[in-house]
């Protein structure tokens, strides 16, 4: 095959099943002969008319951006932020386990109420009886009172609970008073102070036995002793003439 018959381009291959016409005939031979095809220059598609271009972009989603970046602190906040609430958390922690498994006070402080009232009756009484039997009465009591005062206030305080006498006057009681000079007036001062202790009594061990039920190891034990002097007191023939 002559130059002019077969000339090579590097662009493409084109297959003629027809022979070229040569000096030479040639019959059933495929020949090949190579083109330059110049391609027009590719460029993106696009829409006549721009307002359309929102139908050729649909199908292309645009990235999401955040409309409220974080912003980038730098470490040394970071450490400050978090020690903040690492105290924070501390503090809340503390409370909780504080408040866990605190002794109730009230309840002892309304007992030591009860003994203060009737530990001041009893002095402003005192004076003016004269039955042996009575006075005796009066000085068991206020010993034993006394007595149960001291545990409890030791108690509260191993509590960090301070005792203070304004706290003891839940039952302070001034019409007492006038009782007791009415009846000392009267010549019956023995038998109206009787009838007031055994009342106040019967409420102070209504108090030790109900303060009891809740208490923990070392309040009960001092309650039991209180129980068991207060039953003491009453059983005197005082109160079962």
């Amino acid at each position: 095959m002559s130059e002019t018959n077969r000339r090579e381009f590097p662009s493409c291959v084109v297959t003629l099943e027809q022979p070229i016409a040569s000096s030479e005939r040639t019959f059933g031979r495929k020949t090949e002969a190579r083109y330059n095809v110049l391609m027009p220059p590719q460029s993106n598609p696009s829409s006549p008319n721009p307002e359309y271009d929102f139908i050729m972009n649909s199908g292309q989603t645009a990235p999401k951006q955040s409309k409220l970046p974080m912003p980038k602190l730098p470490k040394l906040a970071l450490l400050f932020l978090g020690v903040v609430v690492a105290l924070i958390l501390a503090i809340i922690i503390v409370s909780v386990l504080g408040s866990t498994g605190k002794t109730d006070t009230k309840p002892y402080i309304d007992i030591m109420s009860r003994s203060t009232e009737i530990i001041r009756v009893n002095d402003l009484a005192k004076k003016d009886l004269r039955d042996a039997d009575t006075l005796a009465l009066l000085t068991t009591a206020n010993a034993a009172l006394a007595s149960d005062q001291a545990q409890f206030g030791l108690y509260l305080g191993s509590l960090g609970q301070e005792v203070k006498p304004e706290l003891l006057t839940a039952y302070l009681n001034n019409e007492t008073d006038k009782g007791i000079e009415t009846a000392t007036q009267n010549n019956s001062l023995e038998e109206a102070y009787v009838t007031y202790l055994k009342g106040s009594l019967d409420g102070y061990l209504g108090a030790l036995k109900s303060t009891q039920q809740n208490a923990g190891p070392n309040a009960k034990a001092i309650i039991t002793g209180s129980i068991a002097s207060t039953e003491a007191l009453l059983a005197a023939p005082q109160f079962h003439p």
